[in-house]
């Protein structure tokens, strides 16, 4: 057998497959009970168990190691593994150093930490520990043992990968190396960080004056440079700010050193797995900070590496609030990563936050969206809840809550959803793997934007008029982002960073959120984008400087527009084309009328000044507004659907009449397409949703023989297109969840499942509709509705129940 990764995608013998994992702990379940759980993985459909391997629990002793379960039977690695494959499963291995996973110490040894911690751990900048589990990863003792470590589990995870006849498939290399820094707000300032700060200052640098002009220092040679402050001490001037952003971009190649490090480790010891790495992000509920954790690996991202990068999706709730969050940062992941595949490698399936109840209904409308925005594959974090030994779990005894199993094996109201969801994944798997989202709308992501773990405060030193960490939640992610969604507008999402004007010329319009700061390249990426003939909108700051604060102003030369001044008022609105009162943020920027000959005013401030234009440039246009917007009021989503009219791009592929229903088609190339449409509202709603047919460009209603439908509360349809389920005959949409699909004796049964209060309908084409008969629901008949092309089934869900259609086929 053979399982690997290319075209982002996971292949098992040269198939495309959806990656169906549930993380299952050995270490926190009785051994006894090993058995019981992975027997429940199986009849749930998995088809992959997950696991970290603890250093700690293996190595409780310095140098002595138990893989076989001599000291303790939960160690018996070797005979998890053996059951593992025994019961038809592989395995995804997860062998730190850094495990995380709410364990005390993070995954390294008391003993290490005892011995070396004074060494090892992270420093603030006057020396002191960093309260957190992170410690200096380039010390030389702390990669010594890590040496050590990889000595033992190496070979031993070598001699079970699928090449070598075992069952393990895949392996995580670290874990969130990032998360110490940016939930303490707070860089390492051991001595080593400085050498390789300077060693990268004098490799990016022609000579230690460039460095000296930019930052307004007198540092004599790059090993004399001293690291930027920590803490709350706020920027003193334009080039301290300066120095920060190199600070930023350090770590980055920092994390990427190391992880290379790791990966080099583990090849010479013998793995040959594709290898991951986990990013973390979700803070209560909402997603907004996940892209700054998404671009501290951006050295990693594409050839820079061998890694793929996995999502950790644990939204806790999942509703009208944080919709948008999971679509986001998939497009980000995507966009940053390339070509690589889009892996939730923590997908809450639970919680671990005792506080947060999670529920089913939610969780089932949160894992049809997942795929709806791109998902290949997925590991239920967690299946089964565990028990932690004393004195070691970071959060007591019990780790995780609302589990598909208890640590006994017993099932709870989860386990019948995962279950039903892999059959779902099962029977649409060919097309699940291959939808892609059509779109002729980019919205542009400026990782500078978000490289702000360790950004101090600002008070003014700086001369910004917009801060880019201040307003990105409020103007990009919650407002932009998340109208688009609620609008139903198909967009993707390009890193700007790689954008060329080459490869955003097949958009028809580009967005860009846009602040003082923007570097020179991705400045002149838009201009070119523009003379080409695209339409770009960009919003609230034509950029004045680079992100080193050098001064750059590529964009606004090209425009011959710059600002007059700025207007702060209190409650703030603007005008914006036809749009009165249009809510707004202080300050906006405004244009001397004489500075816009040539140009369309499409917005004014409360005292008439014009802060908004439209301007023809090259062969294209730019649309810029001189503030930002969000998404607060009723008022916004007209003044977004204005600018996207601007352009002749095809907005939609699918909408609803009732924009509390949200909806997304995804297309193969082979003429059909998964749709996805889902009431994200604590309350019902009804309506008609429309979709275009992937083969005729047609466009379809559901319902599909009636007015509208009910759509119930918190609650989603996810529906193949154009399934064929026979030679002539496909499966154009159903409304309920398709579970199985088998043909036998001349007859079609289609097993599916919906919500009591969801109307079924099930609607086929093909040359052979006319062969269809006749059908019953679990005994009952029912009618065959045509309309001359096409035949129709409607029905009511039973409640909790699956139903089996039955469907006589003639000749």
């Amino acid at each position: 057998m053979k399982f690997n990764i290319k075209e982002g995608s996971f292949y098992l013998n040269d198939k495309k497959v959806f990656l169906i994992s549930g993380e299952i702990h050995y270490f926190r379940i009785k051994r006894e009970l090993w058995d019981t759980h992975l027997e429940a993985a199986r009849e749930a459909g998995l088809t992959t168990i997950s696991t970290y391997i603890p250093w700690a629990w293996h190595e409780s002793e310095e140098g002595t190691f138990d893989f076989e379960g001599t000291s303790i039977p939960e160690r018996d690695l070797k005979g998890w593994l053996a059951k593992c494959q025994a019961h038809g499963l592989k395995c995804i291995l997860k062998p730190g150093p850094f495990i995380l996973a709410e364990t005390r110490g993070a995954g390294l040894p008391d003993w290490f930490l005892a011995q070396f911690e004074e060494e090892v751990k992270m420093r603030n900048s006057k020396g002191e520990k960093v309260a957190s589990d992170g410690v200096s990863l380039f010390h030389p003792i702390y990669l010594e043992k890590v040496a050590l470590w990889y000595d033992q589990i190496m070979p031993f995870i070598a001699e079970r990968q699928l090449s070598a006849g075992g069952p393990v498939i895949m392996m995580q290399i670290c874990n969130e190396i990032g998360v110490f820094s940016w939930l303490a707000h707070q860089g390492d300032y051991c001595p080593i960080v400085k050498e390789r700060f300077s060693a990268y200052l004098s490799d990016k640098f022609k000579s230690i004056g460039e460095v000296n002009s930019l930052w307004g220092t007198d540092y004599k040679d790059f090993s004399s440079v001293e690291l930027p402050p920590d803490g709350n001490l706020p920027y003193a001037s334009k080039e301290d700010r300066g120095r920060d952003y190199e600070w930023h971009h350090f770590w980055r190649t920092y994390y990427g050193d190391y992880l290379r490090l790791l990966t080099g480790m583990t090849r010479e010891r013998g793995v040959s797995l594709p290898l991951y790495h986990n990013l973390p992000g979700w803070i209560y509920g909402n997603g907004y900070e996940f892209p700054v954790n998404i671009t501290m690996y951006e050295d990693l991202f594409e050839d820079k590496s061998e890694i793929i990068f996995g999502v950790d999706h644990i939204p806790e709730f999942f509703s009208y609030r944080n919709l948008h969050d999971d679509r986001i940062i998939n497009d980000i992941t995507l966009a940053m990563q390339g070509n690589k595949p889009l892996f939730a490698a923590e997908f809450q399936c639970g919680s671990r936050e005792h506080h947060v109840e999670t529920n089913p209904r939610e969780m089932e409308l949160f894992y049809k969206a997942s795929i709806a925005n791109g998902l290949v594959g997925w590991n239920y974090y967690m299946f089964s809840q565990g028990r932690n030994l004393r004195h070691k779990g970071y959060s007591g005894d019990t780790f995780y809550w609302f589990n598909p199993l208890t640590p006994e094996g017993e099932r709870t109201s989860a386990f019948p959803l995962v279950k039903r969801m892999n059959q779902i994944l099962k029977t649409s798997e060919s097309l699940i793997v291959e939808a892609k989202r059509k779109a002729e709308v980019c919205v542009l992501f400026y990782p500078p934007y978000y490289a702000t773990e360790l950004e101090r405060p600002e008070t003014g030193a700086s001369g910004l008029k917009f801060r880019a960490s201040a307003i990105r939640r409020p103007a990009y992610f919650d407002g932009l982002l998340k109208v688009l969604q609620i609008l139903n507008i198909d967009y993707d999402m390009v890193d700007l960073n790689k954008a060329t004007a080459n490869t955003l010329k097949k958009y028809k319009q580009v967005w860009a959120f846009s602040t003082d700061e923007m570097n020179a390249a991705a400045q002149q990426t838009m201009v070119d984008y523009t003379n080409a003939g695209g339409n770009l909108v960009i919003f609230p700051y034509l950029p004045d400087r680079e992100m080193s604060q050098k001064p750059c102003t590529i964009l606004r030369d090209a425009l011959a527009i710059s600002p007059s001044g700025t207007e702060t008022i209190d409650s703030p609105l603007i005008d914006v084309y036809n749009l009165k009162d249009i809510k707004c943020a202080n300050p906006q920027l405004i244009f001397s009328e004489e500075s816009l000959a040539g140009a369309e005013i499409i917005a004014r401030t409360i005292r008439g000044s014009a802060c908004g234009f439209s301007k023809p440039l090259g062969k294209g246009t730019v649309i810029h507004l001189g503030t930002w917007i969000g998404f607060d009021t009723e008022g916004h989503k007209p003044v977004y659907e204005a600018i996207l009219g601007k352009s002749s791009a095809k907005l939609r592929q699918a909408d609803a009449d009732n924009y509390h229903i949200n909806v997304r088609e995804r297309f193969t190339n082979d003429h059909s397409a998964i749709l996805f449409a889902g009431n994200y509202y604590n309350e019902e709603h009804t309506g008609k949703v429309s979709y275009t047919h992937p083969e005729t460009g047609e466009i379809i209603s559901i319902p599909y023989a009636q007015k509208e439908t009910l759509w119930p509360a918190l609650y989603a349809v996810l529906s193949p297109v154009c399934l064929e389920i026979a030679d002539g005959l496909k499966i154009l949409h159903c409304t309920s969840d398709i579970l199985g699909i088998t043909e036998k004796a001349g007859q079609l049964e289609i097993t599916v499942f919906g919500d009591r209060d969801m109307m079924g309908e099930i609607v086929f084409e093909g040359n052979r509709v006319k062969d269809l008969s006749a059908a019953t629901i679990d005994g009952n008949v029912v009618q065959l509705i045509s309309d001359g092309k096409r035949l129709s089934i409607t029905y009511s869900h039973k409640h909790r129940e699956e139903m089996v259609i039955r469907i006589v086929v003639k000749g």
